[in-house]
Formats: C-alpha cells, structure tokens, sequence
C-alpha cells in the first residue's frame, strides 16, 4: 500500500468530499489507525487541514468581495493586511510588509528561474 503524504491526504480528502458531515478530527484519527500513522504523522494531517480550511475560507471572502462589492483581489489583500496588522506598532507592520515583499519577491525569482 502507497503511503506517502500526497496519497494519504488525498485519501483523506476524498473520504472527508464523499461524506462533509462527518467530523475530520475522527476522520484522520480512522486514516491514522488503518494506515499505522505516528502521532507525528497525525499531527501534520490535522494542521495540513487547518491550512485548506483557513484558504478556503479566505478564497471564499475574496469571491464575496468581488461579487458583493466589486473589489479588486489587491484591494481585499490590503484590507487583510489591515486587518491582521491593527493595533499593531510601526515596527510591526513594517515587519509585515518585508516579509510580504520577501516573498513575493522569491515566488516571483522563482517563476522566472523556471521559465
């Protein structure tokens, strides 16, 4: 049997898609236990569904802004931006938007090194 992180979350996946009522805190622990998964291994499937909800989520509000308020994805980024740096200090926010630039600036160096 195929074991690897890609074949396992994709299982996961599909199971959690056939039936969404189901509780995908049981449903990793149920892949856990028929695949022989370490505690460790668990631990990255419950945090790799936290990060598919959370962009779900943000992919959600996105559309809703577009539709609902015709806004532009970069001003809905901004508003984010806002929203995650308010009551923050100066130095904060600046800390923010470096690491923002960071990384738009790696994912942009390494599109161009694909090409």
């Amino acid at each position: 049997m195929e074991t690897s992180f890609e074949y396992i979350l994709s299982s996961l996946l599909e199971d959690y898609d056939n039936n969404p009522n189901q509780n995908i805190n049981v449903l990793i622990e149920k892949h856990a236990q028929e695949m022989g998964l370490s505690e460790e291994s668990k631990a990255l499937l419950a945090e790799t569904n936290e990060y598919i909800d959370a962009f779900d989520e943000k992919a959600t509000s996105l559309t809703k802004a577009k539709e609902e308020r015709g806004i532009s994805r970069k001003r809905w980024m901004l508003e984010e931006i806002d929203v995650i740096t308010e009551g923050r200090t100066e130095e904060e926010r600046a800390a923010v938007a470096t690491a923002l630039s960071n990384a738009e600036e790696e994912i942009l160096n390494q599109t161009l090194t694909k090409e």
